[in-house]
Parts: C-alpha cells; structure tokens; sequence
C-alpha cells in the first residue's frame, strides 16, 4: 500500500483511527478526516509515532453539513489527484430527534447523505486510481422497510436506534446501485458490518456504570478494522464489488435491500437531497 492514497472519516477514535493506523502501518499516505481539530491532530500525530508513517494528513469536516462535505472535497482535490481507497466510516447514534443545517433528520444525514455526496464528488478521483475502492461502513442493524419521506425527517415517537437501522439500510442500498453503475469503472464498492466493536459510539445507550461490563463482551476497534483492511488492501477484494460482508466474508442483508426499483429511488432522490446533477456518475 505504500504508493496508495485512503481517506478514512471519523478517523481520531475507534474503529476509524483503527482502520487509519492499520493503513499507515501498510505505508499507505492516509488523509484523516475529523471533525474536531485538536482530537484529530493528536490522533494524527499517534498514528505517526507509532508507524513511522509521516505521510499522514489531517483535513476537518462536520459530516451535518453538506457544505461541510463540499469544502472537504475541495480541500482533498486541491492537494491530491487521486483517491486509491474511500473508507466511509463515520457515523452517529442519537438520543432525541435533531434535524442537519440542511433541514434532515440528524442520523441520516451523517451516516448516509454525508458519505453519498462525498463518495459523488470523489469519483474521478477514485477512477484515476487503478483499482479504486469504496468502502461502507454499514451495520448488522438494517430496516426492514424503507419509507423514503419518512426517512429525511425525526418520527415521533423518535428512537434512535430505528433512525440509525434506517440510515444503514440506506448505505447498504446505495452500495448495491452503485455497484452496478461503475461495473465497468475500476472502481469497488463494497459495504461491511465490521462486529460487534466496543467504541464510545456503540455504547452510548448503555448506562455508565454497566460500560466496564459491555467491554469485556465487545471487541476492541482493531478488530473492527480487520475487515476494512481487507476490502481495502486485499487483491481479492479489489476484483469484487457489490457485496456485504460480515466476519470477513460476503452475506445477504435484508430482502428490501434487493429490491431495484427501490434502489433507484433511493439513489434519484439522493442526488436530489444533496443537490447533485442527475448524471452523477459519468466517468470516462
């Protein structure tokens, strides 16, 4: 990997800084996208010592905001023309209902909008590589139905935990269209339920007190990244796009996952929420 350029999101903590690590280990130039700069300088300037790696970067975005998604786009294209491995890792659990600066509910927005419109807005970087790679970070917790104008705003009564399996059906669709669309791109989509992974993000509903008792039956975020770095890394994976994995081999999601006409609604209306032309993906 040391002549490859990944970007990882959500980078300073967890299974991201995880995934950035174990990339930088492999020499890989490593862009770290945070959104809080002093948590992800000093997770930076870890990931440095403990490599050896120094071609490691650091650019900020808040994934709420679409803007904030463009000008991380524009930040990463003014430095690098090419992109080898995209690692959409980033996402958010809440406890009450909150909209984005764009007016959506919170949890679609980061762990679905926010990775759909940058992985769009990095395409040609990703087709200048030889082999690019996307890589979904998606869960195990998947909707069984997808109500698309249901989806953008907070349900009442709101749990968080349906907004999140909501989001990540969302992912794991998008994963599925958009394999089919760059078929003939070089470019792998894949998406991928990294385990059961103790983090402070997969905790959050767990009381305090039980939190000692939780980690010793959840496994560390280095092992939730094993498998981000096979699909980034491996040569395997780099011939295979389209697919779920979990415990590093590909498994079905839920059956309105398959469903095609809901796929391209789905991406349709996509393009629509996060303002991008209709012909996103046109490579040449």
């Amino acid at each position: 990997m040391k002549d490859k350029v990944c970007m990882v999101t959500g980078a300073n903590s967890g299974i991201g800084f995880a995934a950035a690590k174990g990339l930088a280990e492999r020499g890989a130039a490593v862009v770290m996208v945070c959104r809080n700069r002093e948590r992800g300088e000093e997770a930076r300037q870890e990931i440095v010592r403990q490599t050896g790696n120094e071609r490691i970067e650091l650019l900020l975005c808040d994934l709420s905001s679409l803007r904030s998604v463009r000008d991380l786009s524009e930040a990463f294209r003014a430095r690098w023309d090419r992109l080898d491995v995209l690692v959409n890792n980033a996402g958010g659990l809440f406890d009450r209902p909150q909209t984005s600066a764009d007016g959506f509910e919170l949890t679609f927005a980061v762990n679905y909008l926010a990775p759909f419109l940058l992985t769009h807005l990095l395409l040609d970087r990703l087709q200048a590589s030889d082999n690019g790679r996307i890589v979904n970070v998606a869960s195990v917790m998947q909707a069984k139905t997808l109500d698309l104008d249901a989806a953008i705003v907070p349900q009442a009564p709101y749990s968080g935990f349906s907004a999140y399996r909501t989001a990540k059906l969302a992912v794991i669709m998008a994963t599925y269209f958009m394999a089919g669309r760059l078929a003939d791109s070089g470019i792998a989509v894949n998406a991928l339920h990294p385990g059961v992974i103790y983090t402070p993000q997969s905790t959050r509903g767990v009381p305090g007190f039980l939190r000692p008792l939780a980690k010793l039956f959840m496994s560390p975020p280095e092992r939730g990244a094993r498998l981000i770095l096979q699909l980034a890394a491996s040569p395997e994976a780099g011939a295979s796009s389209g697919k779920y994995y979990a415990g590093s081999r590909a498994v079905s999601t839920v059956p309105v996952s398959y469903d095609s006409r809901l796929q391209r609604e789905l991406y349709e209306r996509s393009l629509q929420w996060t303002g991008l032309p209709e012909d996103a993906i046109v490579l040449d």
